[in-house]
């Protein structure tokens, strides 16, 4: 059971890290490594790129929360 809670807490870090460091910034920081400058991803559809990044970083970062959480009853 630890093993199997290590590796999630390991991938929902990895994948909050690299969401992180690809969000674009209006400082034109880490996130100006793709190139892009244009915001217009997914407008037709409703979503923005910036809202699947935060959705993603939000519940990458409650499954870690929760699973150290159980990491450290158990």
């Amino acid at each position: 059971m630890k093993t199997i809670l290590s590796v999630i807490i390991a991938l929902s870090a990895i994948v909050m890290i690299v969401t992180v460091a690809l969000t674009e910034s209006k400082q034109a920081g880490l996130g100006t490594l793709s190139g892009e400058e244009s915001s217009l991803w997914g407008e037709h559809r409703g979503t923005s790129k910036k809202e699947m990044q935060d959705r993603i970083v939000m519940v990458s970062s409650i499954v870690f929360v929760v699973a150290v959480l159980m990491l450290a009853i158990f």
